[in-house]
């Protein structure tokens, strides 16, 4: 079963993606700001990311540089899902709040198979 990390700082959008993709048949794991995504990263494991832009102490852009830089996670597939998702050109995929979790399923699992997660 492939393991998805949310970030975001809404707890609410937090809850609905955790349940769009739990029902879906994936483990979520869930952090409120990039840099709480880190240390969860460093404790275990995840297949995708899907984090939001605009969040307190580390934004998901920088959050995003980091991952890239590390060589450990620089493959991992992750989706933006922000309501300002400009300027984000080292995702794999952008989508807009609000969103349509058929759309956010489709997505995420073409991403998991591309990575041969799924």
């Amino acid at each position: 079963m492939a393991r998805i990390l949310i970030v975001d700082d809404e707890p609410d959008l937090r809850g609905i993606v955790r349940l769009v993709l739990e029902l879906a048949g994936y483990e979520v794991v869930e952090a409120h700001h990039g840099a709480a995504a880190l240390q969860r990263l460093g404790e275990e494991s995840v297949d995708l990311v899907i984090t939001d832009v605009m969040m307190p102490v580390m934004n998901g852009s920088e959050l995003i540089d980091r991952l890239r830089a590390d060589p450990q996670h620089a493959a991992l597939p992750i989706i933006v899902l922000s309501a300002s998702p400009h300027a984000v050109d080292r995702a794999d995929h952008v989508m807009r709040k609000p969103f349509e979790p058929s759309e956010l399923r489709r997505i995420t699992a073409s991403l998991l198979v591309a990575d041969g997660t799924h």
